[in-house]
């Protein structure tokens, strides 16, 4: 009896042991340790000059362009002197049309107005002999006014025929396509052969400058005015900018897309050609605003909400702030944070909403 007590006793002592280790055991798995504090860097808001700007995105124009059509239609093209790209001078010849039949009808024109400068000449020799009888009272009134009228009419036929000759010379002139402006070829529509018509023949760039004309929204229409610095960049050149200048602002709105159109000039200094893609940026005005770092603000993925880390009592405590305008490497802050508070400033994978943070020197 007093052996099966024992053995009692022992496996109760054995068992009690075992169930308090496991009991430690579980208790030290179940403990939590502190929290890793994060060293971390600090900014708070502070005041910036923001500039106002509005962007829009449009194809470079020449300054100026001028449609070239050819005056006689019909006709055969004999010379094209020029290729699209070339520059050309007010004046320049860009393309000779046949003119053989015109040149026949000015020697016509020029025989038939020595006809009538030589009869014109007879005429008058005899109304002013016709004229002296009739002061001697030889011949009659009659007399007098048929020869004056002979010879006025001698005249007019002269003036007929000097300005018909005038005008196929003008015709003449026509023949040759000349470029009304200095500038550069931009299309040409003609070549050795063609008949004439009275559709385009050549377009023409003129001017030093060329132009960007973009649609700026309605909200932001009223803030740019004549005058106003732009900066325009061109994707086929990235990381360069040109300067130009507002030239004009329409004067209405486009009512179906509820935009104004706004024209910027700039020099093209020898690289900028009609037809890139250019984006243009309009400084419309300068104002006062706080704001942070860009690396102290992210946004939440899946929302793209702008978040900051503010440090409240030592602890990281996300927070959602509204942002403004981004300017070198500063973002402006419209609400959401006081002025003052403090915001990480570095950013670490280590860091969470509600992580211990300490702040050090930058």
């Amino acid at each position: 009896m007093k052996k099966v007590l024992g053995f009692l006793c022992f496996v109760l002592l054995f068992g009690g042991l075992i169930i308090y280790r496991w009991h430690e055991r579980v208790a030290a798995e179940g403990e939590v340790p502190p929290a890793e504090t994060v060293p971390v860097e600090a900014v708070s808001l502070e005041p910036f000059s923001f500039r106002d700007e509005v962007s829009f995105s449009a194809n470079i124009e020449p300054e100026e362009k001028s449609a070239v059509v050819c005056k006689v239609p019909g006709k055969t093209v004999l010379k094209v002197f020029v290729a699209e790209g070339d520059r050309v001078k007010e004046g320049d010849r860009l393309a000779e049309v046949d003119d053989s039949l015109l040149k026949q009808q000015i020697l016509q024109a020029e025989a038939a107005l020595g006809r009538a400068s030589s009869y014109s000449s007879t005429v008058a020799a005899d109304f002013e002999r016709i004229s002296a009888l009739y002061d001697e009272q030889v011949v009659s009134r009659r007399q007098f006014d048929h020869a004056q009228g002979e010879a006025r009419i001698a005249g007019r036929q002269v003036q007929e025929a000097r300005a018909a000759l005038s005008q196929l010379k003008i015709m003449l002139g026509y023949h040759i396509i000349t470029a009304p402006v200095s500038g550069t070829v931009l299309t040409r529509h003609l070549d050795p052969g063609d008949t004439t018509s009275q559709a385009l023949a050549f377009i023409l760039a003129g001017g030093e400058r060329v132009k960007v004309s973009g649609a700026v929204p309605e909200r932001l229409f009223t803030g740019v005015k004549t005058g106003q610095k732009a900066r325009v960049g061109v994707d086929a050149l990235p990381g360069r900018l040109f300067e130009g200048e507002v030239s004009r602002v329409h004067p209405s709105l486009d009512p179906a897309t509820r935009t104004g159109r706004v024209d910027v000039l700039l020099s093209p200094e020898g690289v900028l050609l009609p037809g890139m893609y250019a984006r243009v940026t309009i400084g419309t005005g300068v104002r006062q605003g706080f704001g942070l770092p860009l690396e102290s603000v992210g946004r939440l993925a899946g929302t793209g909400e702008s978040v900051c880390y503010v440090i409240e009592e030592g602890t990281a405590r996300l927070r959602k702030i509204n942002v403004g305008a981004e300017q070198e490497n500063f973002i402006e802050v419209l609400s959401g944070l006081e002025k003052g508070e403090q915001v990480v400033y570095t950013r670490s994978e280590k860091l969470r909403d509600g992580v211990p943070v300490k702040v050090v020197e930058k």
